[in-house]
């Protein structure tokens, strides 16, 4: 008998404002912001008391037998419109294409569930971020007790210790790749991913996690203050200089 895994998903709580849930209207450049929020049925203004983490664990619908999936925090943006129909759903870190197409699939069903967005009290497109703990486990308390935060801290360790004593930027990037798909928002994974990239010469995905970095408000010079001399010490070290230097 084959041991079947099971399957637990949990929301959490993104960095940006536009994308938490329950967050009140705040002021930018003298302009009254209101995140859109999600509502579970055709947009009514007399009830906003739905949950889409609710919703998404009703819907996401996996049997996977052991071994044969992958877990990981699912990042995806969209756009909501002025008339709560979405838009542009793109999924910014994989945990893999199964999971990638759940995901997109129970959003492509939110359409027009959705309080749009305002600026000055008028409905106006804005962009939504998400973020989808998938965890596994042989129980549901053994999945949800899995710790994303120290299994990708050990995925970044052995990444370091294969760029930085072993040379083996490939290798590297392998371990920070995992470390990332549980940690999505982790600037210093994301760092060292756009370093390896860019020391084995592929500029354009450096460039990616630059920018990537730049969102979430990563400081460059204050980690390479907790880094030291190791990042300078690579190859590619001066060019993704360079590319940070670049607005």
């Amino acid at each position: 008998m084959k041991t079947i895994k099971i399957l637990f998903i949990c929301m959490i709580a993104s960095i940006f404002a536009y994308a938490q849930e329950n967050v009140p209207p705040y002021m930018m450049t003298d302009v009254e912001v209101t995140p859109p929020k999600f509502t579970a049925v055709k947009y009514s203004p007399a009830d906003h008391s739905n949950s889409l983490k609710t919703y998404i664990a009703n819907n996401f619908k996996y049997d996977a037998e052991f071994g044969e999936t992958t877990e990981g925090t699912e990042v995806v943006k969209f756009t909501v419109n002025a008339d709560g129909s979405l838009s542009e759903i793109e999924v910014v870190n994989s945990v893999s294409p199964t999971v990638d197409e759940l995901i997109t699939s129970i959003l492509e069903e939110t359409e027009y569930m959705w309080m749009p967005g305002k600026n000055n009290g008028v409905p106006v497109a804005m962009e939504k971020e998400i973020a989808i703990q998938v965890k596994l486990g042989i129980t549901e308390s053994s999945a949800e007790n899995r710790d994303f935060d120290e299994i990708a801290r050990n995925y970044f360790t052995k990444g370091a210790e294969k760029l930085f004593f072993d040379q083996k930027t490939r290798k590297a990037i392998r371990h920070f790749e995992t470390a990332i798909r549980y940690r999505p928002y982790d600037q210093s994974t994301l760092y060292m991913l756009a370093l390896c990239e860019v020391d084995r010469g592929n500029t354009e995905a450096a460039q990616a996690y630059v920018d990537r970095f730049r969102q979430l408000g990563g400081d460059k010079d204050i980690l390479e203050e907790k880094l030291a001399q190791n990042v300078k010490s690579v190859d590619g070290y001066e060019l993704l200089s360079q590319l940070f230097a670049t607005k």
